[in-house]
């Protein structure tokens, strides 16, 4: 039943921003309605004390403004566009695992790689590249793809290794890849061309990598050191007999050639740019319909076209069914948005904001920014609901600052949210796969975080100069 509701709202709104109506948005938003009250009671005690806590601002905005009934029905749907990204993203993975991609680099990596310092830097290397295109769904992908060849290595906190190097990988190309939410998020809300600010952050984001390989590769020579060269010897020996065991097991399985993942990467990319360029479109739209049509065709390449619509539908369905919770928090965000923009709430939100630049300074106000998802994922809201909350409240223009400035103050904040929170679905699905607490997770990642928001600021003094 709830994984039905979900599917005829994203129908709704696709059908609805192609075919725009009045009745189509009355039909949208009182789905969307329906929704937040049908799945109520099933989500976590503190997901539905967060959104409630949304809906109930959202109400005495509009209580408060004397708005009529009509807009608050009205004001439910506003951000099914980044829910049906959500829900399209998986899909376009797909064809990885039809391709058994993962079962290629296994091998690589026990042949190739002789040292954990070099282990780390292909782990994060791999999650980096995985995640500029599946996005969530890297995390258990580059584990189990990763985590049995560590036992032939002399490490002694193997998922603590293993942890650091997928979520810092993970989390680079979240300041540009299109598959990520909160690029789209950032460029909807503060009216930014995706275009204008890719030659920033790709760079930026194999910066931060460079930065996650030198980290990674002083402490595994710290651990060497430690061990000794007669231990590392013996772990040499036992690796070089399981890779001789291995390659004789694995060297008939049919598995595809990994570079066409970079292949399809950035195939997408300037699928993605070209769209962008000569449609009106909004970016958010533009990736959400281009993800079934791109993932089906890589799999007829792969000869795999049935397979991708037969465990597309049966992976929609399931992943549908599990993003109850995030249906709830980001409709009851989107209302208490709409009433924000419908009351002119943000007006005086805006009035505040602007007195705190003018106290602490334009320059320093622009450094805070990285700092705003941070703290909010602190506070358990997810990445995306803090920044389209923060978007929704900045205005770029009143405080003196560039719009790609602030949204790439806000992405690279974004970036930090997802190595830290730990309560976003990042530190929690590591900890699973782990076994270890997500606040564990979360401390892990706080030494290179440090050094990335440092990067991040001064990558944001550097643009504020030269602008």
């Amino acid at each position: 039943m709830k994984s039905l509701l979900f599917a005829i709202a994203i129908v709704a709104y696709l059908t609805s921003i192609l075919y725009p109506s009045d009745l189509l948005r009355w039909v949208l938003s009182t789905i969307s309605l329906l929704i937040v009250i049908v799945v109520f009671s099933s989500v976590k005690r503190f997901v539905r004390g967060l959104g409630a806590l949304f809906l109930l601002i959202g109400i005495v905005l509009f209580a408060l403004h004397g708005a009529p009934w009509s807009s608050y029905i009205l004001a439910f749907g506003n951000m099914l566009n980044i829910l049906s990204l959500f829900a399209l993203i998986p899909l376009i993975a797909l064809p990885i695992e039809l391709g058994r991609y993962a079962l290629r680099v296994q091998r690589l990596i026990q042949s190739k790689v002789k040292h954990s310092g070099l282990l780390y830097a292909v782990t994060s290397l791999l999650s980096y590249i995985l995640s500029s295109f599946m996005n969530l769904a890297t995390l258990p992908m580059v584990y189990h793809t990763i985590r049995p060849s560590l036992e032939w290595y002399p490490i002694e906190q193997k998922e603590r290794f293993i942890s650091r190097a997928v979520t810092h990988g993970y989390s680079m190309p979240i300041v540009w890849t299109p598959v990520a939410p909160i690029v789209g998020i950032i460029v909807e809300m503060t009216g930014v061309r995706w275009s204008a600010i890719l030659p920033i952050m790709i760079p930026f984001s194999l910066l931060g990598l460079v930065l996650d390989w030198f980290m990674g590769k002083r402490i595994a020579n710290r651990r060497e050191r430690h061990i000794g060269q007669l231990a590392l010897d013996e772990t040499a020996a036992a690796r070089e007999q399981a890779v001789q065991a291995g390659l004789t097991q694995q060297g008939q399985m049919n598995a595809h050639n990994p570079l066409h993942i970079v292949i399809a990467i950035l195939i997408f990319n300037g699928l993605i740019l070209v769209l962008e360029t000569y449609t009106s479109f909004s970016f958010l739209l533009l990736v959400t319909l281009a993800v079934l049509p791109f993932g089906y065709a890589w799999s007829l390449l792969l000869g795999k076209g049935r397979a991708y619509i037969k465990e597309g539908t049966a992976l929609l369905s399931k992943h549908l069914l599990n993003m109850k919770e995030q249906f709830f928090v980001f409709l009851s965000a989107g209302f208490l948005i709409a009433s924000i923009q419908a009351t002119g709430a943000g007006h005086s939100i805006n009035m505040w904001i602007m007195a705190i630049k003018d106290v602490v300074g334009a320059d320093v106000f622009l450094l805070f920014i990285p700092l705003i998802p941070l703290g909010l994922a602190f506070i358990g809201l997810h990445p995306a609901v803090g920044l389209a909350l923060a978007a929704e409240s900045l205005n770029p223009q009143a405080l003196g600052i560039s719009t790609e400035l602030t949204a790439i103050a806000m992405l690279t904040g974004a970036a930090t949210a997802f190595l830290m929170g730990p309560y976003n679905a990042t530190a929690g699905m590591m900890a699973s796969l782990t076994g270890e607490s997500s606040y564990k997770v979360s401390n892990w990642n706080l030494p290179f975080t440090g050094a990335y928001l440092l990067m991040a600021m001064a990558l944001l003094i550097i643009l504020k100069k030269v602008g």
